[in-house]
Protein backbone atom coordinates (compact mmCIF):
# COMPACT_ATOMS: atom_id res chain seq x y z
CA UNK A 1 0.00 0.00 0.00
CA UNK A 2 2.73 2.52 0.79
CA UNK A 3 5.47 1.13 -1.75
CA UNK A 4 5.73 4.25 -3.79
CA UNK A 5 4.44 7.65 -2.36
CA UNK A 6 4.14 10.84 -4.08
CA UNK A 7 4.55 13.88 -1.78
CA UNK A 8 3.86 17.23 -3.18
CA UNK A 9 5.35 19.59 -0.82
CA UNK A 10 5.06 23.46 -0.93
CA UNK A 11 8.06 23.83 1.77
CA UNK A 12 5.64 24.81 5.11
CA UNK A 13 5.75 23.85 8.32
CA UNK A 14 2.82 21.91 8.20
CA UNK A 15 4.25 20.03 4.78
CA UNK A 16 7.54 19.52 7.03
CA UNK A 17 5.77 17.77 9.64
CA UNK A 18 3.72 15.53 7.08
CA UNK A 19 7.36 14.54 5.93
CA UNK A 20 8.29 13.48 9.00
CA UNK A 21 5.38 10.98 8.98
CA UNK A 22 6.17 9.58 5.53
CA UNK A 23 9.33 8.05 6.75
CA UNK A 24 7.27 5.83 9.71
CA UNK A 25 4.69 4.42 6.91
CA UNK A 26 5.45 0.98 6.77
CA UNK A 27 6.37 -0.64 3.54
CA UNK A 28 7.55 2.31 2.21
CA UNK A 29 10.47 1.99 -0.35
CA UNK A 30 10.02 4.95 -2.63
CA UNK A 31 9.45 8.52 -1.77
CA UNK A 32 8.40 11.46 -4.92
CA UNK A 33 9.28 14.83 -3.92
CA UNK A 34 7.19 17.15 -5.80
CA UNK A 35 7.15 20.61 -5.48
CA UNK A 36 4.58 22.70 -8.23
CA UNK A 37 5.13 25.98 -8.91
CA UNK A 38 2.26 27.88 -10.45
CA UNK A 39 2.48 29.17 -13.85
CA UNK A 40 2.98 33.10 -14.02
CA UNK A 41 4.08 35.20 -17.03
CA UNK A 42 6.95 38.08 -16.33
CA UNK A 43 6.32 41.37 -16.84
CA UNK A 44 8.86 41.89 -19.33
CA UNK A 45 8.02 38.47 -21.19
CA UNK A 46 11.35 36.65 -20.76
CA UNK A 47 10.23 34.07 -17.95
CA UNK A 48 12.51 35.43 -15.79
CA UNK A 49 10.15 34.50 -12.15
CA UNK A 50 9.30 31.23 -12.98
CA UNK A 51 12.69 30.68 -13.69
CA UNK A 52 13.98 32.02 -10.34
CA UNK A 53 11.38 30.23 -8.68
CA UNK A 54 12.32 26.86 -10.72
CA UNK A 55 16.03 27.02 -9.34
CA UNK A 56 14.83 27.86 -5.74
CA UNK A 57 12.58 25.03 -5.59
CA UNK A 58 15.02 22.51 -6.62
CA UNK A 59 17.66 23.52 -4.06
CA UNK A 60 14.25 23.12 -1.53
CA UNK A 61 13.48 19.51 -2.67
CA UNK A 62 17.62 18.44 -2.44
CA UNK A 63 17.49 19.85 1.53
CA UNK A 64 13.99 17.50 2.07
CA UNK A 65 15.55 14.77 -0.14
CA UNK A 66 18.21 14.58 2.24
CA UNK A 67 16.42 15.24 5.60
CA UNK A 68 14.11 12.18 4.51
CA UNK A 69 16.70 9.88 3.50
CA UNK A 70 18.24 10.88 7.30
CA UNK A 71 14.93 9.69 9.07
CA UNK A 72 14.66 6.04 6.92
CA UNK A 73 17.80 3.75 6.07
CA UNK A 74 16.15 1.75 3.09
CA UNK A 75 13.92 5.21 1.70
CA UNK A 76 14.75 6.08 -2.05
CA UNK A 77 13.89 9.33 -2.54
CA UNK A 78 13.62 11.50 -6.00
CA UNK A 79 12.80 15.25 -6.45
CA UNK A 80 10.65 16.73 -9.35
CA UNK A 81 9.37 20.28 -9.73
CA UNK A 82 6.88 20.91 -12.72
CA UNK A 83 5.54 24.74 -13.60
CA UNK A 84 1.84 24.25 -14.11
CA UNK A 85 -1.32 26.90 -14.09
CA UNK A 86 -2.97 23.49 -12.65
CA UNK A 87 -1.34 22.31 -9.62
CA UNK A 88 -3.62 19.77 -8.58
CA UNK A 89 -3.64 18.68 -12.22
CA UNK A 90 0.29 18.64 -12.24
CA UNK A 91 0.35 16.66 -8.94
CA UNK A 92 -2.30 13.73 -10.76
CA UNK A 93 -0.43 13.44 -13.44
CA UNK A 94 2.69 13.08 -11.87
CA UNK A 95 1.20 10.36 -9.56
CA UNK A 96 0.10 8.28 -13.29
CA UNK A 97 3.92 9.35 -14.80
CA UNK A 98 5.28 7.31 -11.49
CA UNK A 99 2.69 4.59 -11.34
CA UNK A 100 2.82 5.64 -7.07
CA UNK A 101 0.53 3.70 -4.70
CA UNK A 102 -0.68 6.63 -2.58
CA UNK A 103 -0.25 10.10 -2.70
CA UNK A 104 -0.10 11.99 0.69
CA UNK A 105 -1.18 15.59 0.12
CA UNK A 106 -2.23 17.78 3.58
CA UNK A 107 -5.07 19.93 4.32
CA UNK A 108 -3.96 23.26 5.11
CA UNK A 109 -5.32 26.82 5.12
CA UNK A 110 -3.88 30.31 6.03
CA UNK A 111 -5.65 30.00 9.16
CA UNK A 112 -6.38 27.92 12.72
CA UNK A 113 -9.31 27.61 11.69
CA UNK A 114 -8.82 26.79 8.08
CA UNK A 115 -6.97 24.22 8.60
CA UNK A 116 -9.52 22.20 9.84
CA UNK A 117 -10.92 21.45 6.50
CA UNK A 118 -9.34 20.90 3.26
CA UNK A 119 -7.79 23.45 0.93
CA UNK A 120 -8.76 24.04 -2.82
CA UNK A 121 -5.53 21.74 -4.23
CA UNK A 122 -5.98 18.84 -1.86
CA UNK A 123 -9.64 18.49 -2.60
CA UNK A 124 -9.08 18.37 -6.42
CA UNK A 125 -6.57 15.57 -5.99
CA UNK A 126 -9.14 14.13 -4.15
CA UNK A 127 -11.61 13.99 -6.83
CA UNK A 128 -9.55 13.95 -9.76
CA UNK A 129 -6.84 11.10 -8.53
CA UNK A 130 -6.81 7.86 -9.81
CA UNK A 131 -4.79 6.39 -7.29
CA UNK A 132 -5.12 6.38 -3.62
CA UNK A 133 -5.11 9.56 -1.52
CA UNK A 134 -3.91 10.23 2.00
CA UNK A 135 -5.31 13.83 3.27
CA UNK A 136 -2.82 14.34 6.17
CA UNK A 137 -3.96 15.84 9.10
CA UNK A 138 -2.40 17.16 12.70
CA UNK A 139 -3.47 17.95 15.40
CA UNK A 140 -3.44 21.87 15.73
CA UNK A 141 -3.20 23.69 18.99
CA UNK A 142 -2.74 27.56 19.62
CA UNK A 143 -0.16 28.34 22.80
CA UNK A 144 1.67 31.09 24.01
CA UNK A 145 4.17 30.75 21.63
CA UNK A 146 1.95 30.34 18.46
CA UNK A 147 0.74 27.13 16.28
CA UNK A 148 2.23 23.96 17.43
CA UNK A 149 1.34 20.52 15.63
CA UNK A 150 0.36 17.25 17.40
CA UNK A 151 1.14 14.35 14.27
CA UNK A 152 -1.43 11.39 14.21
CA UNK A 153 1.83 9.41 13.25
CA UNK A 154 4.15 7.26 13.08
CA UNK A 155 0.92 4.99 14.77
CA UNK A 156 -1.39 6.28 11.91
CA UNK A 157 -2.56 2.66 11.83
CA UNK A 158 -3.27 2.17 15.57
CA UNK A 159 -6.78 2.68 15.13
CA UNK A 160 -8.58 2.83 11.95
CA UNK A 161 -12.10 3.87 11.56
CA UNK A 162 -13.52 1.81 8.38
CA UNK A 163 -16.75 2.78 7.03
CA UNK A 164 -18.34 -0.14 5.03
CA UNK A 165 -21.58 -0.26 2.42
CA UNK A 166 -20.82 -3.53 1.66
CA UNK A 167 -19.77 -3.46 -2.21
CA UNK A 168 -17.40 -4.50 -3.53
CA UNK A 169 -15.46 -1.53 -3.16
CA UNK A 170 -15.37 -1.20 0.06
CA UNK A 171 -14.95 -4.78 0.86
CA UNK A 172 -11.10 -4.09 -1.41
CA UNK A 173 -10.77 -1.26 0.93
CA UNK A 174 -10.59 -4.08 3.73
CA UNK A 175 -9.05 -6.21 2.06
CA UNK A 176 -5.82 -3.80 1.24
CA UNK A 177 -6.33 -3.03 5.19
CA UNK A 178 -5.97 -6.44 5.91
CA UNK A 179 -2.65 -6.99 3.31
CA UNK A 180 -1.09 -3.59 4.89
CA UNK A 181 1.44 -3.78 7.74
CA UNK A 182 1.09 -2.20 11.27
CA UNK A 183 -2.42 -1.95 11.63
CA UNK A 184 -3.85 -2.48 15.14
CA UNK A 185 -7.60 -1.91 16.05
CA UNK A 186 -10.26 -1.62 13.18
CA UNK A 187 -13.49 -0.24 13.66
CA UNK A 188 -16.30 -1.19 11.31
CA UNK A 189 -18.93 1.23 10.94
CA UNK A 190 -21.99 0.91 8.96
CA UNK A 191 -24.52 3.85 9.23
CA UNK A 192 -28.57 3.22 8.19
CA UNK A 193 -29.82 5.94 6.69
CA UNK A 194 -32.89 5.25 4.77
CA UNK A 195 -36.07 3.50 5.71
CA UNK A 196 -39.54 4.34 5.13
CA UNK A 197 -40.88 3.24 8.59
CA UNK A 198 -39.17 2.17 11.67
CA UNK A 199 -39.86 -1.38 11.37
CA UNK A 200 -37.81 -0.97 7.93
CA UNK A 201 -35.22 0.62 9.55
CA UNK A 202 -34.89 -1.75 12.44
CA UNK A 203 -34.77 -4.46 9.80
CA UNK A 204 -31.49 -2.36 8.00
CA UNK A 205 -30.33 -2.05 11.34
CA UNK A 206 -30.49 -5.92 12.60
CA UNK A 207 -29.40 -7.11 8.74
CA UNK A 208 -26.37 -4.67 8.86
CA UNK A 209 -25.33 -6.59 12.40
CA UNK A 210 -25.45 -10.03 11.11
CA UNK A 211 -22.89 -8.91 8.23
CA UNK A 212 -20.86 -6.39 9.84
CA UNK A 213 -20.46 -9.31 12.57
CA UNK A 214 -19.24 -11.38 9.93
CA UNK A 215 -16.39 -8.78 8.91
CA UNK A 216 -14.92 -8.34 12.21
CA UNK A 217 -14.83 -12.25 12.95
CA UNK A 218 -13.25 -12.71 9.23
CA UNK A 219 -10.57 -9.95 10.56
CA UNK A 220 -10.03 -11.74 13.88
CA UNK A 221 -9.41 -15.00 12.06
CA UNK A 222 -6.27 -12.96 10.31
CA UNK A 223 -5.29 -11.52 13.76
CA UNK A 224 -6.41 -8.16 13.45
CA UNK A 225 -8.48 -7.03 16.56
CA UNK A 226 -11.72 -5.39 14.91
CA UNK A 227 -15.25 -4.15 17.05
CA UNK A 228 -18.19 -3.57 14.57
CA UNK A 229 -20.42 -0.52 14.57
CA UNK A 230 -23.94 -0.18 13.47
CA UNK A 231 -25.61 3.39 13.30
CA UNK A 232 -28.46 5.41 12.24
CA UNK A 233 -28.44 8.83 10.54
CA UNK A 234 -26.55 10.66 8.27
CA UNK A 235 -23.45 8.83 6.98
CA UNK A 236 -20.51 11.82 6.89
CA UNK A 237 -21.87 13.34 10.18
CA UNK A 238 -22.12 9.54 11.52
CA UNK A 239 -18.58 9.15 10.51
CA UNK A 240 -17.20 11.95 11.56
CA UNK A 241 -18.74 11.93 14.98
CA UNK A 242 -17.58 8.55 15.68
CA UNK A 243 -13.96 9.05 14.45
CA UNK A 244 -13.63 11.88 17.08
CA UNK A 245 -15.56 9.92 19.70
CA UNK A 246 -13.37 6.91 19.48
CA UNK A 247 -10.30 9.18 18.26
CA UNK A 248 -8.56 7.48 15.63
CA UNK A 249 -5.63 7.56 14.12
CA UNK A 250 -7.34 7.47 10.48
CA UNK A 251 -10.22 7.24 8.56
CA UNK A 252 -9.65 4.39 5.72
CA UNK A 253 -12.81 4.70 3.17
CA UNK A 254 -13.45 3.47 -0.56
CA UNK A 255 -13.93 6.15 -3.08
CA UNK A 256 -17.39 4.72 -4.73
CA UNK A 257 -19.69 2.04 -3.88
CA UNK A 258 -23.19 0.75 -4.09
CA UNK A 259 -24.27 3.12 -1.24
CA UNK A 260 -23.44 6.38 -0.80
CA UNK A 261 -19.97 5.97 -1.29
CA UNK A 262 -21.15 6.40 -4.98
CA UNK A 263 -21.81 10.31 -4.40
CA UNK A 264 -17.91 10.93 -3.93
CA UNK A 265 -17.98 12.59 -7.38
CA UNK A 266 -20.93 14.55 -6.68
CA UNK A 267 -19.34 16.31 -3.73
CA UNK A 268 -21.90 14.24 -0.92
CA UNK A 269 -20.98 11.81 1.61
CA UNK A 270 -17.60 10.92 1.19
CA UNK A 271 -16.49 13.62 0.00
CA UNK A 272 -18.20 15.85 3.11
CA UNK A 273 -15.58 13.35 5.01
CA UNK A 274 -12.26 14.00 3.34
CA UNK A 275 -13.23 17.76 3.59
CA UNK A 276 -14.45 18.20 7.31
CA UNK A 277 -12.53 15.51 8.79
CA UNK A 278 -10.42 16.41 11.67
CA UNK A 279 -8.24 12.89 11.29
CA UNK A 280 -6.21 11.99 8.63
CA UNK A 281 -8.50 10.28 6.13
CA UNK A 282 -7.32 7.48 3.21
CA UNK A 283 -9.56 7.16 0.15
CA UNK A 284 -8.65 3.95 -1.50
CA UNK A 285 -9.70 3.96 -5.54
CA UNK A 286 -10.37 0.39 -6.75
CA UNK A 287 -9.17 -0.56 -10.09
CA UNK A 288 -12.73 -0.03 -11.90
CA UNK A 289 -13.50 3.49 -9.72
Amino acid sequence: MFSRILFPTDFSEYAAKTLDCIAGFPGVRDVILLHVIKETISPRGGGEIGSALFHEGKITLKEEKRHLESLGENIRVRTEVKVASDIAGAIVQSADENAVSLIVIGARGSSLVEEILLGSVSKAVVRRSRTSVLIMRHKITLGLEGKTYEMFCPMILSRVLCPVDFSVYSDNAIARLRATPGVGEVILLFVVSRGETEQEIEYCQRRAEHRIEKMQRDLATQGIRARALVKRGNPSSEILRVAEEEDVSAVWMSSVGRGWFRELLLGSTADAVAVNSRRPVFIIRSKES
